[in-house]
């Protein structure tokens, strides 16, 4: 399969590129510069901006078959909301429109679970029930969350007027297993870090399972599992500090109802499970992990 790839230096780009590759497909990567490394078998680059519409109807001209769009600004910073919503959202949509205009019906976007609202709002913001759905309600706060739910209602549109089977994964804080430690560590003596996994419910995802959640939504989608717009929380199933969930819950969000069962994290993945076969297998050890290595990721 010939995959165009946006955002693929980032980090979340680099491991999905790199695990897209090894499946044997060609990726086309589209970054803003070249890359320093060295980089894997059927890889190659394309310089450009992913907001330019017309560099990337050019490359999506080039017989692809899926397009994994993860070119973003990753958070607000001090970034305005017209800023964002240009970085992000434009970009989202030059991708829908030039693969509608190319016949390229397969598309996977990075989402955040930043859409909700929490994670980056300016004032205490507690969720309005949990497990957190997909359908939980969107409030945002400040651009980015903003500009996530430009996106999502971007693939809606896309969807309904071109008949695109567009997959948004709602990704939480991801990164390699080292820094997922590292910041459960800081948590430990930092009031920052503490508000600040408060606020994303202590959610967190292995670059590992971001890169085969894209290959799994792909796979749906090209063979018609999958049609129109979907959006799925994709997250580890447990949390980031060594806490249970009821306990970390009735310290930070005590006033927030618990609807349906509460397991070990405060999203439930049953969409992402049912829709993709998805399920994070590289977890923290709070539990034990499924892939076998002794509960670290």
């Amino acid at each position: 399969m010939r995959i165009l790839m946006t955002g693929g230096a980032g980090l979340v780009g680099r491991a999905v590129v790199a695990h897209l590759a090894s499946l044997d497909h060609e990726i086309i990567s589209l970054v803003r510069r070249p890359s320093a490394e060295q980089l894997p078998a059927r890889v190659s680059e394309r310089i450009a901006d992913a907001t330019d519409a017309t560099a990337v109807d050019e490359l999506m001209a080039e017989q692809i078959d899926a397009v994994v769009h993860l070119a973003a600004i990753p958070s607000p910073g001090d970034r305005t909301a017209v800023e964002l919503a240009a970085a992000n959202t434009m970009a989202t949509l030059a991708v829908l429109e030039a693969a509608a205009h190319h016949d390229v019906r397969t598309v996977v976007l990075a989402s955040s679970i930043s859409v909700l609202g929490m994670a980056w709002s300016p004032e205490a913001m507690h969720p309005v029930f949990v497990p957190v759905t997909e359908e939980h309600p969107l409030r945002p706060a400040e651009g980015y969350a903003l500009s996530k739910e430009m996106d999502e209602a971007a693939a809606r549109m896309a969807a309904r007027r071109w008949g695109l089977s567009v997959v948004s994964l709602r990704l939480p804080f991801t990164g390699t297993a080292e820094m997922i430690r590292e910041r459960a560590a800081l948590a430990e003596r930092d009031d920052s870090t503490r508000l600040a996994l408060a606020k994303e419910l202590w959610a967190y995802l292995d670059v590992r399972d971001a890169a085969r959640a894209v290959e799994l939504a792909i796979a749906a989608s090209r063979t018609g599992r999958l049609s129109g717009a979907h959006v799925l929380n994709v997250v580890a199933d447990d949390v980031l500090l060594d806490d249970d969930i009821a306990d970390l819950l009735e310290s930070w969000h005590p006033q927030t109802p618990v609807v349906g069962e509460l397991t070990r994290g405060a999203y439930t993945t049953a969409a992402a499970a049912e829709k993709i076969g998805f399920q994070a297998v590289h977890l923290l050890g709070h539990s034990s992990s499924r892939d076998g290595d002794g509960g670290r990721p």
